[in-house]
């Protein structure tokens, strides 16, 4: 039974912008034969009921929506990379998705969406690009306001207005995951290299812009070592094994978002280089496989219907 894989559209050299998309696309890549499949870039998340992409439709009917219930599908439909896992390391891999999903996730959304200079020079002027008018004026705004909402109200990470004296005093704001604290500037110095702070303060955009870097970097080092720690127990090249199995899909689309070479402050690349030898072993050796050729799957042209169009709103809001 061949279906559909709806998916934000491309921003620059990611094929979807989205790492919950691109985690869909690079799991099909590797799992599933080109004629199972057709990927439809269609940038619309009201297609499905909860307003979620990745969404997976066959024969007119969404079927799954959001990156775990889609997984969920396609291991339903034979895709399964997980299947010869012993069943603690099938617990690990759940528990690892769980972990990428929900810390990777503000990583990702904070650097392609809340810095400032990586969403006016890049972000914005992509997404424009796969929204017709007129909601190309309202559709990044949105996105901001959603990941913002995401990041500093459902995770109790404070990114609002920054005092620009958090730059200059020996004290900024911190997280631990999702709780707030306080830490010292020169903790940040004994965390990470003093060259790679020093590096921020210059490109970051600012003062607020280099507060809220700094929060995240924090949030970084508190993330990367259980990546790292996985990694280092691991006998082969992925987390669990020879062969990729769906966290590492998970693991890969989210460090490719994150550590693209056009930003402005590439905090998170240069931390992995510096700091955590495992995660950036990993990210080198597999670099063919976060990225995706037009050869390796199977790209429709998105049909009227489909796309997020003031029409197919209104439609959607009516019931029809």
């Amino acid at each position: 039974m061949a279906f559909e894989l709806h998916v934000w559209g491309p921003i620059g050299c990611l094929p979807s912008f989205d790492p919950d998309c691109l985690a869909a696309m690079l799991y099909l890549k590797e799992t599933a034969s080109v004629s199972d499949y057709v990927i439809v870039p269609s940038s619309n998340p009201l297609l499905s009921d909860d307003y979620r992409l990745p969404a997976v439709r066959v024969n007119g009917n969404v079927v799954a929506s959001g990156i775990f219930d889609v997984l969920r599908f396609f291991k339903s439909q034979g895709h399964d990379p997980d299947s010869d896992l012993s069943p603690t390391q099938k617990a690990q891999n759940t528990a690892l998705l769980t972990f990428i999903s929900d810390n990777f996730t503000i990583l990702s959304l904070y650097i392609q969406r809340l810095h400032v200079l990586h969403f006016q020079e890049i972000f914005r002027p992509g997404l424009v690009q796969l929204i017709p008018l007129p909601l190309q004026y309202v559709a990044p705004t949105l996105l901001f306001t959603a990941a913002k909402q995401h990041v500093v109200h459902i995770h109790d990470i404070d990114l609002a207005n920054t005092d620009s004296s958090l730059a200059k005093e020996n004290s900024v704001p911190g997280i631990f995951f999702f709780k707030k604290q306080a830490i010292r500037y020169s903790d940040v110095h004994d965390t990470v290299p003093k060259t790679l702070v020093d590096k921020i303060n210059t490109t970051a955009g600012g003062a607020s812009e280099f507060s809220g870097v700094l929060r995240m970097l924090n949030f970084a080092c508190e993330v990367l070592p259980s990546i790292e720690s996985a990694l280092s127990e691991s006998e082969g090249l992925y987390l669990f094994g020879e062969k990729p199995r769906s966290a590492d899909f998970l693991l890969l689309a989210h460090s490719l978002v994150e550590t693209l070479p056009r930003y402005a402050s590439p905090f998170v690349k240069d931390l992995i280089e510096s700091r955590y030898s495992h995660v950036k072993k990993y990210l080198d050796d597999h670099k063919d496989l976060i990225s995706i050729n037009k050869e390796e799957v199977k790209v429709a042209k998105v049909d009227p219907q489909d796309r997020l169009t003031i029409r197919n709103i209104f439609r959607k809001c009516m019931g029809y």
